[in-house]
């Protein structure tokens, strides 16, 4: 028998024996995984939890645990952090009407609720009203 037969002979043997292997696995029934309902507990620690257990994949784990500092390389908190003291500088309607007049206008523009010209009065408010609480 030549080398190139011989070769022939497997690659066949290999081809059938693949076949009946798939035909095994194609009629075998496809089992359906039933999960438990979850249960609230009233604790929302626990009732997240419980529903990350039973939708985390085994490959979802393996990602979080094999997780290390460097995935965080391009994290940037100051990005987070506000560039500037935002603290009002008056109660004054006009001179809020001003300052937000003033500002760059970048991305949402809120300027038109109404809430926007008493906010630094609220804000001073509360201010005086914790120091009232705590003092």
């Amino acid at each position: 028998m030549k080398a190139s037969e011989f070769k022939n002979l497997i690659k066949e043997a290999v081809r059938e024996v693949i076949r009946e292997e798939l035909m095994e696995v194609v009629q075998q029934p496809v089992q359906e995984v039933k999960k438990a309902p979850l249960v609230k507990t009233g604790d929302a620690i626990t009732d997240i939890l419980a529903e990350t257990r039973q939708t985390m994949t085994s490959d979802d784990y393996r990602n979080v645990i094999n997780a290390d500092s460097s995935m965080a390389q391009g994290f940037n908190s100051s990005m987070f952090r506000p560039k500037q003291n935002f603290n009002p500088t008056s109660d004054d309607p006009a001179v809020v009407q001003r300052s937000i007049a003033s500002a760059p206008k970048v991305g949402l523009d809120i300027s038109q609720l109404g809430f926007i010209n008493k906010a630094a009065a609220i804000v001073n408010e509360a201010d005086r009203k914790q120091k009232e609480r705590y003092s």
